[in-house]
């Protein structure tokens, strides 16, 4: 890439900024959802976090797998693409949803005990208990966008046709 001036420098300054998100949907053998809770803040999350500057969703996604739960799983189809605006300080980001597969009977997951303290799998009926309003929209949506085979855009809690 060609270096840029000090104008355009100065212009990208002054574009907003956005939080960018991904997370796997790893469901067991009874299609629960595997929630991970978080010592860092109340309720439940799916395994995932932030992109690091640089760095793509999809990729993003792979590595919270490996540094939250001790397994390498390369993400599936991308579920949704979420976009939320939250009141400062939180602001606006965008959350991107990756199908992690059905885990095997045999795995064995290793927390990243520096953020998690447990894990289980959730069903559908009790996501709004662990994910809250918001995220459990969210993860039932991915569920919707794996079982029609497409990708789902969302806007806070709504679907975007």
């Amino acid at each position: 890439m060609a270096e840029l001036s000090p104008e355009s420098r100065e212009y990208f300054r002054t574009l907003p900024r956005r939080r960018v998100a991904a997370g796997l949907v790893i469901r067991d053998g009874q299609d629960r959802v595997l929630a991970v809770k978080p010592n860092y803040k109340d309720g439940w999350l799916l395994p995932g976090g932030t992109v690091d500057a640089g760095e793509a969703p999809r990729a993003a996604a792979r590595r919270e797998g490996r540094e939250e739960l001790g397994l390498d799983i390369v993400p599936g189809a991308l579920l949704i693409i979420g976009h939320s605006a939250f009141p400062s300080p939180i602001g606006d980001g965008l959350n991107f949803l990756y199908d992690g597969g059905v885990l095997s009977g045999d795995a064995r997951i290793i927390l990243q005990e520096e953020e998690l303290t447990e894990w289980r799998f959730v069903a559908e009926s009790d996501f709004p208990d662990y994910f809250g309003i918001h995220g459990a929209f969210h993860v039932a949506s991915a569920l919707t966008g794996l079982r029609e085979g497409r990708v789902l855009e969302l806007q806070d809690r709504e679907e975007v046709v």
